[in-house]
């Protein structure tokens, strides 16, 4: 007897899909992570080219700093310089090159008004200017220390 069901063929499964080609959404998410990646290297590239001279003024501070060679006082003047050296690099020699005295000190408060100033900051910059023997070299390790505070914070956090 012919029995129907014997008759019948098993189910013929298609074959798998193949991931390649990959579909349009796939095109565009690779796309977006490539341009993704790229601009967060472009900017941390960038950004490491624009805070070179920070880099550069905190290496020429420590400099400042172990010249063994130098008394307290030329320090404190050459770090004045060093501080002077980068408000000229980054807001320009016009802006920069007339200011001393309180206008330099409240152009630097201005710059980093987050980094808290010495409150006798304008007496420990005048001390530098004045003769070695009027000046106790305690009260002279004081302004040094001082300043190096002062300028290290200040190179790392001023902005624009």
């Amino acid at each position: 007897m012919n029995d129907p069901l014997s008759q019948l063929k098993d189910i013929q499964l298609p074959d798998p899909i193949g991931w390649w080609p990959l579909a349009f959404s796939w095109w565009v998410v690779i796309f977006s992570f490539v341009v993704i990646v790229l601009f967060v290297v472009w900017f941390f590239r960038d950004r490491h080219r624009r805070n070179a001279y920070r880099r550069e003024a905190q290496t020429q501070l420590i400099s400042i700093e172990n010249d063994v060679t130098l008394n307290p006082q030329m320090k404190i003047l050459q770090i004045n310089a060093l501080l002077k050296q980068v408000a000229i690099t980054v807001y320009g020699r016009q802006t920069i090159a007339a200011l001393n005295e309180q206008a330099w000190l409240d152009f630097l408060k201005k710059n980093a008004q987050f980094i808290a100033q010495p409150a006798d900051l304008k007496t420990l910059l005048t001390q530098a200017y004045q003769p070695t023997d009027r000046i106790a070299p305690a009260d002279l390790q004081r302004a040094l220390k001082a300043w190096q505070g002062y300028a290290q914070q200040w190179i790392k956090g001023h902005h624009l």
